[in-house]
């Protein structure tokens, strides 16, 4: 299970890394909440994954299966609530972190760190270029922005530290942290486009879509995909 932490960025420091190290630009659409279950489809450019997370005895799971791009734009477009965001992954030492400029529904910016323990995760010291920490506050996670929008855009007011702080990061000069491998592969990072429009049919109407078949259609896809790679 992933354990994630998640600070608020200052919106100049994140175009800053944006700027530096590009991004990539993402859409997720999420489907109404369910009780123990959320699933939702993401676009990234020119790749598109359907996502499943549930709640276990074990605690929560996470899986996800590669779909055709256009059975993600006509999900995109039945979906409950979107979120658009860049994404850029910058790496801490041994640690990757993930930085999101969020353009809709609201505009603002977060910083994301992954950790494999809860002990890891404790032992994490935040750097000088990070915001408030957001970790525990429902409203920042990509679901609640889709599904219920945030009333008010943070303001992280920009400081010479923070600002000095990612410099340091930026040219791998980092403050001493516990040092565990990431062993998750790197996101190859690309120009920030702008993903396309929404499908349309062959005599350009846009398709019409009904979102309890399409989504159960596209579970039975991911749980075969799942099934195949466990038995392979």
């Amino acid at each position: 299970m992933t354990i994630r932490r998640r600070f608020l960025l200052a919106s100049s420091l994140a175009r800053l890394i944006q700027r530096e190290r590009g991004g990539l630009r993402q859409v997720e659409g999420f489907f109404p909440a369910q009780k123990d279950r959320a699933s939702w489809v993401r676009l990234e450019e020119d790749r598109a994954f359907l996502i499943l997370k549930a709640a276990g005895p074990h605690g929560e799971t996470e899986e996800q299966t590669e779909v055709p791009v256009a059975h993600a734009h006509a999900l995109l477009d039945v979906c409950a609530g979107e979120v658009d965001y860049a994404r850029t992954r910058l790496q801490i030492g041994d640690r990757a972190a993930l930085v999101d400029q969020i353009f809709r529904p609201r505009s603002f910016q977060v910083v994301t760190v992954e950790f494999d323990t809860n002990s890891e995760a404790r032992g994490f010291r935040p750097l000088p270029w990070f915001g408030p920490e957001v970790t525990g506050d429902d409203r920042y996670t990509n679901q609640s922005l889709a599904l219920t929008g945030l009333n008010e855009a943070p303001e992280v007011p920009l400081s010479d530290e923070a600002l000095n702080g990612l410099i340091d990061t930026l040219e791998n000069r980092f403050p001493v942290q516990a040092r565990i491998p990431v062993t998750r592969p790197s996101a190859k990072q690309v120009p920030v486009t702008k993903a396309p429009a929404g499908p349309t049919t062959g005599n350009g109407q846009g398709a019409t879509l009904d979102l309890g078949e399409l989504e159960a259609a596209m579970m039975d896809e991911m749980e075969r995909a799942l099934q195949n790679s466990r038995s392979s």
